[in-house]
């Protein structure tokens, strides 16, 4: 994967517009509750690309926003021919709003961007610049390259940005600006793309991982707060976006991702289990056996709750009909082991070493239960990818 970002920017974006007649570009703006950001939003883009004398749509997807938004892109419609809007009534999220956006483009060249204004209008057409030189597949408008930068953001929001980044590095290799919502490709890339299925807000790090992209440049710009609305960037939101990581660990390291995670579960679980049995056995003086069990279904109860989440996403790769009456089964299997276990290495060795042994006991029996015998095959016999799906146009254009 080739990273080229660009050092510098030329003088205006007119000028670069000349260089680009002759093109046609969609974009493609994903909406909720933007009915203040966008008369000037689509003003700015009108005069950022009016030089060029090129043909350009304005695709708004919005989630049928409770602001006035349909109703204020039916105004603007009357005055910008180029503005082509649908309003969902079912479907919910960024990610898929772009998607269906794409679907609906006329051309091949695709920029996407939000509606809040952070994104420049007028570096449109450096975005697209490299595409249409043939020197990138994939263009970024990005904030950490040179020349690129934020507006006024506090420390709370520049950690977030930066552990978000750090979290998609083993995807995206030199890419400074993974977490992006600007940026531009050819339409007709997502037709080599595997099964697009992002949840959250980053469907350009979805493209990024699963589009085969080869060369990618990232363009400086200047990323501005917004004035008008909120951000939607909730706790919920950045938990959902830790979901998206996990789908694409899985898809990036079909092999190494399950068995990891299953580690963590599993040291997650060890730890509970470890101070239960603490408390109860050296701080409230049960015996031994009472505290042990307590501790082994503490583990249980951990494991339970990632468990299921695991059983909402990824139901496919569980091949046993009734998943929760069989984790039942496992763990009791499980609980029954390890206290067999602990019992007899109390004797030998004493409470500390036997719970070490114990847990050991369970994890082993897990891994042989759920990874290898019929109850999870994820990461162990999955090996074929979803083929690619072609991206069919769409028509459902409202006015």
């Amino acid at each position: 994967m080739q990273i080229q970002p660009l050092q510098s920017e030329p003088t205006s974006a007119a000028a670069t517009a000349a260089e680009l007649k002759d093109i046609n570009i969609s974009i493609v703006v994903p909406t909720f509750r933007e009915a203040e950001n966008l008369p000037e939003l689509v003003g700015q883009l009108a005069a950022a690309l009016a030089p060029a004398g090129w043909a350009w749509e304005l695709i708004v997807v919005d989630d049928n926003s409770s602001d006035g938004t349909p109703q204020v892109l039916a105004t603007l419609k009357q005055e910008h021919p180029q503005l082509r809007f649908l309003i969902r009534m079912e479907d919910r999220g960024l990610s898929s709003a772009v998607l269906t956006g794409c679907a609906m483009a006329r051309y091949n060249y695709v920029v996407v961007m939000d509606a809040d204004l952070s994104h420049p209008p007028e570096s449109v057409p450096l975005l697209v610049q490299p595409l249409l030189k043939n020197t990138a597949d994939f263009v970024i408008g990005s904030r950490y390259v040179a020349g690129g930068r934020t507006e006024d953001w506090g420390a709370f929001r520049w950690l977030n940005s930066a552990v978000a980044t750090a979290l998609s590095r083993p995807f995206v290799g030199a890419v400074k600006d993974s977490m992006a919502g600007f940026f531009a490709f050819r339409r007709n890339m997502l037709a080599s793309c595997d099964e697009l299925n992002p949840i959250g807000y980053k469907i350009g790090l979805e493209l990024l991982v699963k589009a085969r992209i080869t060369r990618i440049t990232e363009v400086p710009i200047v990323f501005r707060n917004r004035i008008h609305g909120q951000s939607k960037l909730t706790l919920k939101e950045q938990f959902r976006y830790l979901e998206h990581l996990s789908r694409l660990y899985d898809y990036k390291y079909p092999k190494g991702s399950p068995r990891l995670k299953f580690l963590i579960v599993g040291a997650f679980g060890a730890c509970a289990a470890l101070a239960a049995v603490h408390v109860l056995y050296e701080w409230m003086h049960l015996p031994y056996l009472p505290a042990l069990t307590a501790g082994l279904l503490a583990m249980v109860i951990v494991t339970l709750a990632f468990f299921v989440r695991y059983v909402r996403t990824q139901r496919a790769f569980i091949i046993m009909r009734r998943p929760y009456l069989e984790f039942a089964l496992i763990s009791t299997t499980e609980v029954v082991g390890g206290i067999l276990a602990g019992i007899f290495a109390n004797r030998i060795w004493g409470p500390l070493p036997a719970t070490l042994v114990s847990l050991l006991a369970v994890i082993l029996a897990r891994y042989l239960l759920r990874k290898v015998f019929l109850h999870d095959v994820r990461g162990l016999h999955k090996t074929a990818r979803p083929s690619p799906q072609p991206l069919a146009p769409a028509s459902c254009d409202q006015a």
